[in-house]
């Protein structure tokens, strides 16, 4: 069995609060009792649960526990709620919207630091041993390339996407669809998108991350 980490603690208690498990007491199990049934520490529990109470999903009240927030469909939490449920094809189809602009925004407004820090990541993923390092830093590159677009929102979106993308089930299966030849073809894509921006080619940075999107839906979706 997997080890559970914080992040899919969070998720798994959402999904059990959303079908109602404690709607009618209002108040979610001490931490002692779901370390117990997570098979894992309370401090991870701990970390799970205030990772509830910051997207406003829970409120602990001192010397009383932990009760479920009055919901609102309207709120950020709960609109990221339903997004843990996004499909790969939906993932996919909003990442070849945003993701070749963001390259894009990248060539033109990234200071030469920023494009270093790109190359970098490219390189160390290339140069990784296994699939969990080379995901790590691919997961890197596709994050420092937002970061160069010197878009606040389009960064934070990413984020949210990178964090839905790092769940369990996805990881599983990027891991299933991974092979060297695969690694390599991604590391040549990965050359041509680092090529386009340190050229300052908004246009070439644009279509060689569609190209190797494409590549990717392909590989995760048999598309």
């Amino acid at each position: 069995m997997p080890r559970l980490v914080a992040t899919d603690i969070a998720t798994e208690l959402r999904k059990r609060i959303a079908s109602g498990e404690w709607t009618e007491s209002g108040r979610i199990p001490p931490e002692r009792d779901l370390a117990q049934a997570f098979g894992v520490a309370r401090n991870t529990i701990r970390r799970a649960v205030h990772l509830l109470e910051a997207d406003g999903t829970v409120v602990r009240q001192i010397g009383r526990g932990t009760f479920l927030a009055d919901p609102d469909p309207n709120s950020l939490a709960s609109v990221v709620g339903r997004m843990e449920g996004t499909s790969p094809a939906d993932m996919m189809e909003i990442r070849l919207l945003l993701e070749p602009a963001a390259a894009s925004f990248a060539a033109t407004n990234a200071s030469s630091s920023e494009l270093i820090a790109v190359r970098e990541a490219h390189q160390t993923a290339c140069d990784s041993a296994d699939m969990p390092t080379f995901e790590h830093w691919d997961a890197e590159f596709h994050h420092r390339i937002f970061a160069c677009s010197r878009n606040d929102f389009l960064k934070e979106i990413h984020n949210l996407m990178r964090i839905l993308r790092n769940q369990s089930p996805w990881f599983e299966m990027k891991k299933r669809s991974f092979s060297e030849e695969r690694r390599q073809t991604y590391c040549r894509e990965h050359q041509a998108i680092v090529e386009a921006l340190i050229e300052r080619n908004p246009d070439g940075a644009k279509q060689a991350m569609l190209a190797h999107l494409q590549t990717v839906e392909r590989n995760l979706l048999g598309r």
